[in-house]
């Protein structure tokens, strides 16, 4: 008995799609496909195997555009201005009671009130979480209590301190690297200046970083912090940086071959210039960039001034470009390869990406915007004001696809 046609082509596209390789397409084809997507859609593909990561390398470049990420009441959107678009239902995986720290490529590290730290991409929904703070801290001498109705607070043998949502949400002292192929990443954070935690793929617990360089008997404390090709770069309260080796399985303190601890940052300011935050950036070149906001009550305007070591004179000096083809976000802790032109909202090279939350020193964090500084002008651009503007909580610039 004869099988009817429909039952027979039903039967063949079976067979062909069990059969059928996806991952082997004509790359030509896949190509093609993959440059037609939307940007959200375009950064997912590169998850999906080895092969479609190859070809998607060789796509046509989009540039390395900064998005917002908007947050409401019980939910998290993205807003992509390169396409005026804006992505919603970006949260799936996020706990309700989780806040921002800081950023790599598609991911976040998320902290919650329990201070239970998460690492979550912001495109595929995957989430890894990291060591619990109640644990055993290695380096000793410090241990995190939860306490009924706040946050908690550390213990050490001769100091107890609150832990406060305040320093925690506002200040945001971390860093996050993460390589999204290998899958290995590091994470530091800062909390009250005074404490100063990490771990990376592999550890089951955090290290108390003061207290494994005994930096507690040097009366350190930290202002900001950066990661960059496998080195920590931590700012001090004293104007000095330190750098710390993380390439290894422990971190080790690099002592010869850093240039800025002999030659601590200092900088005189005109009168009526106020400081309001003061942020460390690695350039692609390894140089190291303090980045400083300053509002003017002469000129009665946000300003952000940029000072790097000349290794030959030993003296910071303010510079007024970061590089034709770079841009850098506010407190991510590096620069970043930028369009050129600008592609909307001054969005191009040779900016600063800023929120509100993060230029100012009051600590209010249920309100923010954000700005793109021109350095070369020293013109602040306000992205244009969208339906999402009366009833978010903060905003955040992210870079999708950066690495």
């Amino acid at each position: 008995m004869d099988m009817p046609n429909d039952l027979m082509r039903e039967e063949t596209r079976r067979k062909v799609s069990e059969n059928h390789d996806w991952s082997k397409l004509c790359p030509d084809l896949l190509r093609s496909i993959l440059e037609s997507l939307s940007s959200i859609d375009f950064h997912r593909t590169k998850t999906v195997c080895s092969d479609w990561y190859s070809i998607w390398k060789t796509c046509v470049k989009r540039p390395l555009c900064p998005w917002r990420i908007i947050y409401v009441k019980d939910s998290l959107m993205l807003f992509n201005p390169g396409e005026d678009k804006i992505y919603e239902g970006t949260n799936v995986g996020l706990s309700k009671d989780s806040y921002y720290m800081a950023s790599s490529g598609n991911w976040l590290l998320m902290v919650d009130s329990h201070l239970g730290f998460y690492i979550f991409n912001l495109l595929t929904y995957k989430r890894i979480d990291l060591p619990s703070m109640e644990s055993s801290i290695r380096g000793g001498k410090v241990r995190f209590e939860r306490s009924m109705g706040q946050w908690g607070h550390f213990v050490e043998p001769c100091r107890k301190d609150n832990v406060s949502k305040n320093f925690i949400i506002c200040q945001r002292l971390a860093v996050l690297w993460i390589d999204e192929r290998a899958g290995d990443y590091v994470v530091a954070w800062i909390y009250d200046n005074h404490y100063l935690f990490s771990c990376k793929k592999g550890d089951d617990s955090w290290w108390n970083l003061n207290d494994h360089w005994n930096m507690g008997s040097l009366n350190l404390s930290f202002l900001d912090l950066a990661y960059r090709n496998s080195k920590l770069y931590l700012y001090t309260t004293n104007g000095h940086i330190k750098i710390v080796d993380f390439s290894g399985n422990d971190p080790i303190e690099v002592i010869e071959k850093n240039p800025y601890w002999e030659h601590p940052f200092r900088c005189l300011l005109k009168e009526g210039d106020y400081i309001c935050k003061k942020k460390m950036a690695i350039q692609k070149s390894g140089d190291v960039l303090i980045i400083m906001s300053i509002f003017s009550l002469s000129k009665e305007k946000l300003l952000f001034y940029i000072f790097k070591l000349n290794l030959e004179s030993n003296i910071w000096e303010r510079v007024e470009s970061i590089g034709d083809d770079e841009m850098l976000i506010f407190g991510h802790g590096v620069t970043i390869k930028a369009p050129v032109q600008d592609v909307g909202d001054g969005i191009k090279s040779g900016s600063i990406y800023f929120a509100t939350v993060d230029s100012r020193p009051v600590y209010d964090c249920t309100v923010s915007s954000c700005g793109v500084f021109d350095l070369a002008t020293s013109i602040t651009k306000w992205p244009k004001k969208d339906s999402f503007n009366n009833r978010f909580v903060i905003t955040q610039w992210f870079v999708p696809g950066f690495a």
